[in-house]
């Protein structure tokens, strides 16, 4: 079983969450990780899983390319942060199928921009996702919470104090590697939060 061996953060309401950061090379297996995931949020009920993606962009002429370089995923107890390799390579047919699950469905934030840019360059499909801003903004009736970014929509929905995360966002730059998977455990715990508040 993957172990997610990296560093544990307790979240405000005692969750304790457990993360692991990957730089994939094309020897690395990242499908006991994934696995972890789908059964972890099996295991919690309501088979949701947070994802973030970040991008590089290069320039070409007067093209932009879009490369995806990193993928942040999350259930109730696991953090996983993968940074990936370019040019990608075989491994990642893991992560093509992960998306494809339709066991679970991808939460995100403001996440149409990905979905289509996650296609026209990589050819990955989400089978199953959730513009967690859309869910809020029907449930609540106020429409200006589907623009809300991570903290702002935590903070309205749940009413989480962000100051612990606000000090790690802060000094991101100069942030070790520690405070940024914690970073990382805190925006995917608040959002797993929000959807389970919503569900109910």
């Amino acid at each position: 079983m993957a172990n997610f061996d990296g560093p544990g953060f307790a979240m405000v309401d005692g969750y304790w969450i457990q993360t692991k950061a990957i730089d994939v090379e094309p020897s690395t297996d990242i499908s006991p990780y994934l696995s972890r995931l789908l059964e972890d949020c099996v295991w919690n009920g309501n088979r949701a899983i947070v994802f973030d993606l970040y991008w590089d962009v290069k320039s070409i002429n007067t093209k932009s390319e879009w490369r995806l370089s990193s993928v942040k995923l999350s259930t109730k107890n696991l953090c996983l942060f993968l940074r990936l390799p370019n040019p990608f390579t075989d491994n990642l047919k893991d992560l093509y199928r992960f998306f494809a699950s339709k066991f679970v469905t991808f939460v995100g934030v403001q996440i149409e921009e990905d979905l289509v840019l996650l296609k026209e360059n990589h050819g990955i499909v989400i089978r199953s996702s959730l513009a967690i801003g859309k869910l809020a903004a029907k449930a609540r009736g106020t429409p200006i919470v589907e623009f809300l970014g991570t903290r702002e929509l935590a903070h309205k929905i749940l009413w989480y104090d962000m100051s612990r995360l606000d000090s790690i966002q802060s000094k991101w730059d100069e942030a070790g590697g520690n405070d940024r998977l914690e970073a990382a455990a805190i925006e995917g715990w608040l959002i797993y939060n929000v959807y389970d508040q919503l569900q109910q």
